[in-house]
């Protein structure tokens, strides 16, 4: 008896391992159908990267409550927002904690794989949730982690995390909040574009300032700005064109530019979008207390930035405006402006600006950009601004997205499919109505309009034969623009096939960035060189 107790129990730990085993399984594993980029893409009907699925009040969307201005960064893969304490309707505490239960619990429903809490204060607060009924049915696990967003290593972390989500169908998205869905998500969801999506450093940065709602006039905030525009994507961290195709939402159709921060670099590569009387705060002039001189000038990319859109753009003429904070007598501050605006004015002079680009001005204290009452607002006060007074007329109406105003390029650039019965061998012709979207290749109702009237037009000459070539602007690394443009090429390809023309009439190469048609230093300019050139073999 005594051995076959011995062996009922040894029977019942094996079992009972195997279930545990079985039963660890079953709660580790994801959802049982995939929840993949279009689900979330329609279930939240996202639009651009300013829409909100949850608004401020943590309303639109029940199933996420709990969460708080809530906005896709990548469809399907990266979310940002906040964590609704504060205007929670039953259960309201403190706006500086993690996400309450339910948020948690709803993300988890959601089938989200990760949430991060961006703040390390009051991380013991955070609820635990290991387990939940997903919305396809499933048990789902969602990962609950507190990490710190101006930690580099920790911002390393969580991009991997966010790259493994966008590579494996299997891995649900990932939330990323702070306390008002702000700043500190707003600033990782910046690095997150520039790393998945190509966003450039100062597209980046007004993403960030549009993201703010309008809380973006801190001085403190410069130092979000500037490691936005600093950070340099990880090699190993790299998505193919076709995924960023899926999950790269685009910025909103129009933005207000009231809201964003312009800075000296716009002056540098937009100044077409820049207003006569623009006020550009040169936030890395910075003055010691009752000091007129800067060390290392040579150094200050302000100054640098101010002599290099001079060069580019010489019909500019900009006031040196000096400031101070309110500490001292009036007089006292008046000189001393003068004496900071001055020396800039002089520093410029002796680096090859003409004078007539220049004139200079000291305030005193009588317009302070930001408040006295704290050390960091003074030292703000201590400022260089440069004031547009005069520069070539041209549409100020966009900021960063300049729209389709091609200037001296309109024109030039104006081609008829006519043309190409007048083409020789050899020659192309630009289809500039084919217009892509940034990291896009899939043909759609606007720019298909074009193809398929070139279509037509072989149909009825059928000795025609043709190269379909594809361009992409400078933006993003040359070997991902040339697969890029082979993919815009093929889909000109495929369309054409599809209207009827047979493939041995056709075929098609991809150029990369190569042979731009217009500056790419300029948005419209980079739209041009997104383009379809198709090159006449026969005829």
């Amino acid at each position: 008896m005594k051995v076959l107790s011995i062996i009922i129990s040894l029977v019942f730990i094996i079992v009972f391992n195997f279930c545990m085993k079985a039963q660890d399984s079953t709660l580790s594993s994801g959802p049982s159908y995939d929840l993949d980029v279009n689900y979330y893409k329609n279930r939240y009907v996202e639009t651009d990267l300013m829409y909100k699925i949850v608004d401020n009040w943590g309303n639109g969307f029940d199933s996420l409550y709990g969460t708080r201005n809530m906005r896709p960064i990548l469809h399907g893969v990266a979310y940002r927002g906040g964590a609704n304490n504060y205007y929670h309707k039953t259960d309201k505490r403190s706006n500086s904690n993690p996400l309450p239960d339910d948020g948690i619990e709803n993300l988890c429903k959601e089938g989200f794989s990760h949430s991060v809490y961006l703040y390390r204060k009051n991380w013991s607060s955070a609820p635990v949730l290991d387990t939940c009924e997903c919305v396809n049915d499933d048990r789902n696990v969602m990962q609950y982690d507190q990490f710190d967003y101006f930690d580099d290593q920790h911002v390393h972390d969580m991009l991997e995390i966010v790259y493994n989500s966008a590579k494996d169908d299997d891995i649900g998205p990932v939330y990323l909040h702070c306390w008002n869905g702000w700043h500190a998500s707003g600033f990782i969801s910046a690095i997150i574009l520039k790393q998945f999506c190509g966003t450039t450093d100062l597209d980046a940065v007004t993403y960030w300032d549009l993201g703010t709602d309008g809380a973006n006039s801190s001085p403190r905030y410069n130092k979000i700005r500037d490691r936005i525009k600093n950070f340099k994507p990880y090699s190993n961290f790299m998505l193919y064109d076709s995924v960023q195709n899926k999950i790269c939402p685009p910025m909103p159709e129009f933005i207000d530019s009231s809201q964003l921060h312009i800075s000296i670099e716009h002056l540098v590569i937009v100044p077409e979008a820049i207003p006569i009387n623009t006020v550009l705060i040169l936030n890395s002039v910075k003055f010691l207390p009752s000091k007129t001189t800067l060390s290392n000038p040579d150094r200050n990319e302000d100054l640098k930035n101010i002599i290099k859109a001079l060069e580019k753009s010489p019909d500019i003429v900009l006031e040196i405006g000096g400031h101070t904070d309110r500490s001292g007598n009036e007089v006292t501050n008046k000189k001393l402006s003068e004496s900071r605006a001055k020396y800039v004015y002089d520093y410029l002079i002796r680096k090859g600006v003409s004078p007539s680009n220049l004139t200079s001005k000291g305030y005193g204290s009588s317009k302070p950009a930001y408040t006295n009452r704290t050390r960091d607002g003074r030292a703000a006060n201590r400022r260089i601004e440069v004031k547009v007074l005069k520069k070539k007329a041209e549409s100020s109406d966009k900021l960063v997205d300049e729209g389709e105003s091609v200037d001296p390029y309109e024109n030039k650039l104006e081609t008829s499919l006519k043309d190409l019965f007048d083409k020789k061998i050899g020659e192309s012709l630009l289809l500039n109505h084919v217009v892509f979207e940034p990291n896009m290749f899939a043909i759609n109702d606007t720019n298909s309009v074009q193809i398929d009237s070139l279509a037509e037009i072989m149909k009825y000459n059928a000795s025609i034969k043709i190269e379909v070539m594809g361009y992409t602007d400078k933006s993003g690394i040359p070997e991902k623009n040339l697969t890029l443009s082979i993919n815009r090429a093929k889909a000109v390809y495929d369309r054409l096939i599809e209207k009827g023309i047979a493939e041995d009439r056709l075929f098609y190469s991809g150029c990369g960035d190569a042979n731009p048609v217009a500056p790419n230093t300029y948005r419209w300019g980079r739209d041009l060189n997104r383009r379809i050139e198709v090159v006449l073999l026969e005829k």
